[in-house]
């Protein structure tokens, strides 16, 4: 039977959209304190029973809410913080959507009271399905209070996903522990029928009492205060935090505490940037507990990525958690010199019994029996620290090859190679003959240092809420393993093995890994590009390349090809405006006989790219994005972006080459290594999502408890 195209009904459209926004009770917890907050409340209560799904109950001494308004309380899209679009870039509440309130009231059955400073009575409200039912008159103080009872009672499959009990109470404890901590605000959780607080705190505190209250003395007697200075230029307004010295003896992981604006949220850039500080002041395996909170401004974030607000973006993400890093690392050295362990004092009957005669007092100060004692296993020993930056880093590359000097007179110089098959990337590699040496990727990069000069451009952030984009994004969040993605964060690298091939090894625990540089700078390229959509810094180029010329290159090579430069030229031309917008490539058309290739977009701070690669880049950009299709058009051109940073082949050389072009191509290794160890791997190692398909890219070669096998020592 032949299925048509027909619209949901509007209950089944927003029972999907509540179900994005509340994915468990400590979820509609978490919306409803923060509607506390924004009404003013000095003091919260929460009750719960049945881990929240058969009652969540949440008084508060806020404002209230106006009889008038109570109709579109639970409406969607309905709100008093904000009204037009580009209030966002000043927004400072918790909510903005208005969708809280009515995704909890379409999968449960919700209740309101409250009343205003000016009302003579309270109102109660029913509602269902975001839809008011009954209003009536009550007796209460002022404020608001929120009932959700049944949660979940129309989505079974909800219903059962959810543990309940203990364990969902547990995480209700967590979230409201942690706005405890931050909001000064007066918080208390019990469990309907119980008189005991599981938590509760008053207003008033200092944050250090505060997350006394909340994860007790063996937290906050190891607190210092961590204050970032220094970050004000990036536009955050204030920082502050309280980490754990390295006294706290902990081994139970506890999720960092991060605030943004006051929203509580997760950033895996920021949290393993601090765990991998904080592992060289700490035992091995132990955990420290990090509480940090960021006011920037409005207009430097983006508070709109995620259903549940629990992720934000900013700009200069990188750059303010360097300067986070620096603090805590300072802050921590400076108590670093000694360190307190705990003791256990021995009982007075036993102190009698070891000192019956001298004998046994000798017996109880020699050591252990080899049987007792833990042998440490040394094929198992980890001898690299994969947070640790190596020494070669810190030294500048010496551009001592007469080759790497060599400038390039024209832009038309660097072109003067063989292309010969268009679906394989080495045809891109350049060559070197006896009359030119052509730059390389590595060679272009060993110049980038010297030759290129950065200055900040006057571009404001742009916020990107292009469907296509957003669905983009969302694929390399879904795509993406786990597993490979902890390997390629806390990896150990090692060096290139075959430019030609393009491995290169690296070291993870005790294996030793090889992967396909090619396929995996290409993936981290395309997610990096996508992330920087729109907002690309600029490489510009000194002399304007024409296209014609550079598409020349493909043309009088053997490349098979099927559209003519002009077909190419036009389709380029025609989307000028929207390449220079959402990539920064600029097309010149002054002369629109021939057009010119003006800028590029900049991925990484200190690497440019193959120029040798633009012709190829040029014509791809033409023949292989298909332009009718909006989502297929970005992705392919952001595929084509990231191929053209991808470094390029280098050749092992042959046998009839001369000692000269050997030595050229050697200097080209070295610098490639160079690159890629300080400036290209350490990128990956804090932005990369690993995706299921690169595995096959991805091999184990060697692990200690195999050598040890073989060899019988490390």
């Amino acid at each position: 039977m032949e299925r048509r195209i027909k619209a949901l009904d509007t209950t089944v459209v927003n029972r999907i959209a509540a179900g994005e926004i509340i994915v468990a009770p400590a979820n509609a917890l978490k919306e409803l304190l923060e509607n506390s907050f924004d009404a003013g409340a000095s003091r919260v209560e929460v009750v719960v029973k049945d881990g929240g799904l058969k009652l969540l109950q949440i008084t508060d001494d806020g404002h209230g809410i106006h009889k008038d308004d109570l109709p579109l309380l639970c409406q969607r899209f309905a709100t008093s913080k904000i009204e037009k679009y580009e209030d966002l870039e000043s927004i400072d509440t918790y909510g903005f959507r208005g969708e809280a309130l009515a995704s909890i009231s379409h999968v449960s059955r919700l209740s309101v009271v409250t009343r205003t400073a000016d009302s003579d009575c309270a109102w109660r409200a029913t509602y269902s399905d975001g839809e008011l039912k009954e209003v009536k008159p009550t007796a209460g103080n002022r404020g608001t209070q929120i009932i959700v009872e049944d949660l979940f009672y129309n989505v079974p499959s909800r219903l059962r996903a959810v543990k309940g009990g203990s364990d969902e109470l547990s995480k209700i404890v967590d979230v409201a522990g942690r706005y405890a901590i931050h909001s000064n605000v007066g918080i208390g959780v019990k469990k309907f029928g119980e008189s005991h607080f599981a938590l509760s705190t008053r207003p008033g505190l200092s944050v250090k009492e505060r997350i006394r209250a909340v994860y007790g003395n063996s937290i906050a007697g190891e607190l210092i205060p961590i204050d970032i200075d220094g970050i004000e230029d990036y536009g955050v307004v204030k920082s502050a935090g309280q980490i754990t010295n390295p006294n706290y003896n902990n081994k139970k992981a506890i999720a960092p505490v991060f605030f943004i604006n006051n929203r509580l949220v997760s950033n895996d850039v920021l949290r393993r940037a601090l765990n991998s500080t904080i592992s060289h002041f700490i035992p091995k395996g132990h955990r420290s507990f990090i509480y940090l909170s960021l006011l920037i401004k409005p207009q430097n974030l983006d508070v709109n990525v995620h259903p549940t607000k629990r992720e934000v973006r900013f700009l200069h993400e990188d750059e303010i958690v360097e300067k986070i890093c620096i603090r805590v690392t300072e802050e921590l050295s400076k108590i670093d010199s000694s360190r307190s362990f705990p003791t256990q004092t021995l009982l007075p009957h036993n102190v009698r019994k070891r000192k019956v005669n001298e004998e046994e007092e000798e017996e109880s100060k020699a050591p252990l029996a080899p049987s007792l004692q833990k042998k440490r296993l040394d094929y198992k020993l980890v001898r690299t620290d994969a947070s640790q930056s190596r020494i070669t880093s810190f030294i500048k590359a010496v551009e001592s090859s007469q080759y790497t000097e060599t400038p390039t007179e024209a832009p038309t110089r660097i072109f003067d190679s063989q292309l010969s098959d268009a679906e394989d990337d080495k045809s891109e590699a350049t060559t070197v003959t006896n009359t030119t040496v052509i730059p390389s990727q590595a060679q272009t990069q060993a110049q980038a240092q010297h030759q290129h000069n950065y200055t900040k451009i006057d571009k404001p952030h742009v916020e990107v809420n292009l469907q296509s984009i957003l669905n983009l994004r969302e694929e390399v969040q879904l795509s993406s393993n786990k597993q490979l993605t902890e390997m390629f964060a806390n990896l150990t690298y090692i060096g290139i093995v075959d430019c030609d091939r393009r491995l290169c090894a690296f070291q993870y625990n005790v294996k030793l890994m090889l992967v396909d540089y090619g396929s995996l700078l290409t993936e981290f390229f395309y997610q990096v590009a996508l992330q920087e959509f729109s907002n690309f810094g600029i490489v510009r180029l000194e002399t304007p390349v024409s296209l014609k010329h550079l598409l020349s290159h493909i043309y009088e090579s053997e490349v098979e090809t099927t559209l003519n430069v002009e077909d190419i030229l036009g389709m380029i031309v025609d989307m000028r405006e929207m390449l220079d917008e959402y990539f920064s490539i600029g097309i010149d058309v002054s002369n629109p006989d021939d057009p010119q290739l003006t800028t590029l977009p900049l991925m990484l701070k200190g690497y440019i790219p193959s120029l040798s690669k633009l012709p190829m880049f040029v014509y791809r950009m033409g023949a292989k994005v298909d332009w009718n299709d909006e989502e297929q058009c970005l992705d392919g051109i952001l595929r084509q972006i990231a191929m053209l940073y991808t470094p390029e082949y280098i050749s092992e050389g042959t046998p009839e080459m001369d000692e000269m072009q050997k030595q050229v191509l050697a200097q080209q290794r070295y610098d490639l290594n160079l690159t890629m160890e300080n400036i290209i791997m350490p990128s990956v190692k804090r932005r990369f999502l690993a995706p299921h398909k690169l595995k096959k890219d991805v091999i184990e070669i060697a692990n200690l408890p195999g050598l040890y096998r073989v060899f019988e020592r490390c």
